[in-house]
């Protein structure tokens, strides 16, 4: 039984702690990033843990590993904002052709305008 014991490889994670002693820690770290962003998205993320592994410069039996950790961290939906645009080719939050509903509006528009009766009295050129 002893000798069957021997045959079985080490676990995995013990093989990586071994010869690649930061690489569980960063894995793990790694992980609770796009644990974090699961739960605030409600979305997908992932991560990829590769170990490549290269036969070493003039030894028969070693080998230099080396890992690469990658993620995929979901993002939150970013809401689209309507804008108008310019005349002159810029963008606007309020519709450029429109009249001005409130008194702001009618001041950052330039017109001149009477305060008592709300009147536009002279609108510039559209």
């Amino acid at each position: 039984m002893a000798d069957k014991e021997k045959e079985k490889p080490p676990s995995f994670a013990a093989m990586l702690a071994q010869v690649r002693p930061r690489t569980d820690v960063e894995a793990a770290e790694t992980l609770r990033k796009v644990i974090e962003a699961v739960k605030a998205t409600g979305k997908v993320g992932s991560i990829t843990i590769r170990l490549d592994v290269k036969p070493a410069d003039g030894l028969m039996d070693a080998v230099v590993v080396y890992d690469r950790i990658t993620q995929k961290v979901p993002e939150k939906t970013r809401e689209g904002s309507m804008a108008f645009i310019t005349r002159d080719g810029d963008l606007s939050r309020t519709d450029p052709g429109a009249m001005p509903l409130w008194e702001e509006e009618v001041r950052d528009a330039g017109m001149d305008f009477d305060r008592q009766s709300g009147e536009i009295k002279e609108a510039p050129e559209a």
